[in-house]
Order: C-alpha cells, then structure tokens, then sequence
C-alpha cells in the first residue's frame, strides 16, 4: 500500500509540472470573442457600436489594404466617450486593437480625448482581422482588459468578407484592475494634468502589484525614480510635451519590470514544483529501499527454514532404524515420528507461505523501480520541454515588443512629419524650412518641432535609422547635404539618442523629387530624410 501510494503522488507532480509548463505560456488570459473581417484593396467604412458598458459610444473606421506594403492604413474616429476613470480608478486611457483569426493581439495606439472625441491614424501588416477599443491603464499595455466600449460590426460591402466562424482571443485577465472607485484626482484637475502622468502612476502601481520590488528591483526603482522626476518637473510649471517625455520612459520602465516579473514568478513557482518533485523522487527511493530490506530478511528466515526442514527429515530417518532394532521403545519412537511429521508438515506449509511473500515482495518492487524508472524519464521530458517552451514564449515577446515600438514610434513620427512607408520600413523627411536659407544650419524657428522628433526617436532606444542629406544641383552638393544631415545627427544626439543607433550619409544631388529648374523644386529637393528599418 505504501508503494502505491508514493507512485500516485510522483504522477500526481507530473502532471502539476506539465500544468505549470502551460501557465507558463497563458498565465491569467481570459478568454474572448469577437468577429474579424478580411480586407480586399478598395477602401472600406466600418461601424463601431457602444458596448454595455457604454451604448451610446460610437465610431467610424476607414480600412484600406495596400497589398505591396503588405498593411492595412486605419483611419478610426470616435465620439461620445467619457473619461477612462469613470471605469474606475485602474483605468486612464483608451487603446485601439487589432485582432486576428489566430488570437494574435496588436496595439494600434491610444485615443486622445477632447470633449469626448478622438481621431487616431494607424497601420497593421495584418489582412483579416477585428477592431475593439478598450479602457487601459496605460498606452503601452500589452493585452486588452475586459473594459471593452467599442466593437466593429459587418459592414455592408462586397469588398469585405466576414468570418462564418467567432474568433476568440486572449485578454487580460485584469487581476490588477481591482480598483472600481473614481479616482482620488478631481475632474478637472484630471484634465490639466498630462495624461501621461497619470499612466505612468498607474503603470508603477501594476508594476509593484506584480512584485517588481523583489523580482526587478533594478527597473522598478528606475521607473518610480523617472516618475518622480516629471512628477517634479510638473509642479515645476514644466511644458507638458517635456512632462510627457520623462512619464512615458518611466511606464517604458515599469512595463519592464513587469514582464521580467511575471516570468521569474513562473520560473519560481517551477522551481518549487520541481523541489517538490525531487522530495516525492526521494520518498519513492527510500520506500524503495525499505522493500528490498524486507526481502532480504524474508530470504534469510527462507533459508533457516530450509535447514529446520533437512533436520526433520534426517532425525524421522534415524527413529525408523532405531524402530527396527529396539521393539521396546517402538511406541516412544512410533509416537516422536508422528510429532515430526507434524512439525515437517508444519514448515512445509510456512516454507510455502514464505515463498509466496517472497513472490509478492519481488513483484511489488519490480513494479516500483518501473514506475520509478518511467516517473523520472517523463519528468526530464517534461523539465525539458517547459524550458523550450519558455524560451520560445520569450524570443516572441521581446519581437512583438519590438514591432510594437516600431510601429509606436512610426505612428508618433506620423503627428509630427510626413512619413512615407517602403519596402524596409519608412521615411520621414526634413524639408528645406527646418534650416537656415542655402545653409547647413537648423533654423531657430524649427527648434520647437525638431525637439519634439528628437525626443520621440529617443523614446526609442532600440531603433536603428539613417539620416541621409539630399541637395538640389549645385556646386559643393556632396558637401552641402552632409553637413545639413550632420546638423540633424548632432542635435538628435543632444538629446541622448545614441551615436550607435544611426549612421549619417549623404546623397548629394543624385535623387532629386521635383526638377532643379524652378526655385519651388529646388526647395523640395534640399531635405533630410530619417530612414528607419523595421525590425526583423
């Protein structure tokens, strides 16, 4: 019984080591559904209708697919929304998702309210998928929380075809959004004060709600630190651009410390159901060993047995020839014999049922070193397998992060330059009106503006670009270009981007955009241009 009891309890820690290999992969997604549509070339409007949390909530998406940059241009407007925190005090903004067939989740960006309204312009590589908008506590969230307002619905077009089956998705399973109050803030100091600030609060509570303190000390501190400078340059009477810049590298920050937290509370709940394991390995072994024990003293008694047996035999032997020469001690002797055959029949039967202990004792250990044998070699199995998977799960992450700041990034250029996409990634461009008159020096009146493009690119640290000088025809062109984009590198450096992350290069006069035969075409032709590849 003991036996079997220690084999149940060591498949009892396999299949927890199994189930915790898959936590691993979906530790708390809540499950959803949605429906997803797939879009052909011509542009198409898509309805987007309040949910129960919010009916009257509606929008308007214009999709179009561009089958050569393989992405899909969104272009959504929303009215008759009311601040996030009115979902409670876990939530501060609202963000744009797209969905597709397979689950997959993309972050298209955040919605700016004004007196209940926001226009957001986005792109996804995705064909077919869904679109819903969320409440969050934080623009850069990484999976939708169950505060849906809006959904799209099938619109009436032949250029769209909807999926005949629901699309479910994973979502977050909002255990830090547990704070359903308002929040402590006033209306309308809500509204003065920069949105970013109130997500990079939300941020560090989710941050320390998730044990960054014990598990990321490093960038947890980091992200409260660079919290309490904008918190600092805020009361200072800062600009809110500069108070946004510094709120959102500390929600970069605590968004860190929050995925490096949950994957070493993964790998420390493994390693306790491992140390489990190993404890019920040990149990099985010791049990093991007590029956080989028992076996050996059961052979011992065996064999003692046996002796008794042989001794029996030999004394019955020797009274029937004492019999036969003494007829006056026949009856003693007639009646000795009788009691030895007795005891011989005696251990004959306890020799038997000895044998059949030792019988059983051996089956039960075979059966346990199998088990044993077998438990050890699916644990490996399993050990090995939940670190390929692990592994997986964290080169994907780190990838979709970086797409995810790609596209940020391209969506944050968007609001402030013309941005043309190509092959590898996009283009944004400097015109001419960013310098000082046939020089190479930026012009003092852009300096508002080149802040705010270099600030953005130093949001990103791990973007890679080029800024590559073009000149109209004209003696020294070669020379006239780089300086110009030279000018563009050192100002962007100022602001910590790092040397490392661009190289500058110039084109001269060779790739005109309009003719050098008209001043007009001249001026479009003297541009810098901000070549930024996507990751891969």
């Amino acid at each position: 019984m003991k036996t079997t009891t220690t084999t149940s309890m060591s498949f009892r820690a396999l299949a927890a080591l199994l189930s915790l290999a898959s936590l691993a992969l979906a530790q708390g997604d809540a499950r959803r559904r949605t429906v997803a549509m797939t879009y052909l070339k011509d542009p198409v409007t898509v309805t987007l209708s309040g949910t129960t949390i919010r009916p009257n909530a509606r929008g308007e998406a214009t999709v179009e697919r561009w089958r050569k940059r393989n992405e899909s241009e969104i272009d959504v407007k929303v009215e008759n929304l009311i601040p996030a925190f009115n979902y409670g005090a876990d939530y501060t903004t609202y963000v744009l998702w797209a969905i597709t067939p397979e689950g997959q989740v993309d972050n298209l960006g955040e919605f700016r309210l004004k007196n209940g309204e926001a226009r957001l312009k986005a792109a996804t590589p995705y064909q077919t998928f869904a679109l819903i908008v969320t409440a969050e506590p934080h623009y850069l969230v990484k999976l939708p929380s169950k505060k849906v307002v809006l959904e799209n619905r099938a619109p009436t077009s032949r250029n769209v075809q909807i999926k005949s089956s629901e699309i479910y998705f994973s979502g977050d399973s909002g255990r830090y959004y547990t704070d359903s109050s308002a929040p402590e803030i006033a209306t309308r100091d809500y509204e003065k004060t920069p949105p970013e600030l109130i997500q990079g609060r939300r941020a560090i509570q989710i941050a320390k709600m998730a044990d960054g303190e014990r598990y990321d000390p490093s960038d947890y501190h980091e992200a409260v630190q660079t919290l309490n400078q904008a918190e600092d340059a805020y009361r200072r009477g800062a600009a809110p651009y500069e108070v946004g810049r510094i709120a959102r590298e500390a929600i970069s920050k605590a968004v860190r410390a929050l995925d490096i937290s949950e994957e070493k509370a993964v790998a420390a709940a493994r390693r306790a159901e491992i140390t489990r394991r190993d404890e019920e390995v040990r149990r099985a072994t010791e049990n093991a060993s007590d029956l080989q024990s028992r076996l050996s003293d059961t052979e011992s008694r065996l064999r003692a047995s046996e002796i008794a047996r042989v001794n029996a035999e030999e004394q019955h032997n020797i009274a029937i020839r004492e019999a036969a020469e003494s007829r006056a001690e026949n009856r003693r002797l007639h009646t000795e014999v009788n009691q030895l055959r007795d005891d011989n029949e005696r251990l004959a039967r306890d020799l038997s049922d000895l044998r059949s202990q030792v019988s059983s004792l051996q089956s039960q250990l075979s059966a346990s070193s199998s088990q044993l044998s077998s438990t050890n070699v699916r644990l490996n199995e399993a050990s090995t397998k939940a670190a390929e998977l692990e592994r997986m799960e964290r080169e994907r992450r780190e990838m979709e992060a970086r797409r995810r700041d790609f596209s940020t990034l391209q969506s944050a250029l968007l609001a402030l330059l013309p941005v043309k996409p190509n092959s590898d990634g996009f283009v944004a461009t400097l015109s001419d009106t960013f310098f000082l008159i046939n020089k190479k020096d930026l012009a003092l009146k852009s300096k508002a503006r080149i802040d705010a493009i270099s600030a953005t690119i130093a949001a990103h640290p791990g973007i890679v670009f080029a800024i590559m000088g073009h000149s109209d025809a004209r003696p020294g062109a070669e020379a006239f270009a780089l300086g110009r984009a030279q000018s563009v590198a050192d100002y962007i450096a100022a602001f910590g981007v790092s040397r490392n992350k661009f190289r500058v290069d110039s084109s001269a006069d060779t790739t005109p955009v309009a003719s050098n035969k008209t001043l007009k075409g001249k001026a479009l032709n003297r541009r810098v241009e901000l070549v930024f590849q996507s990751p891969r």
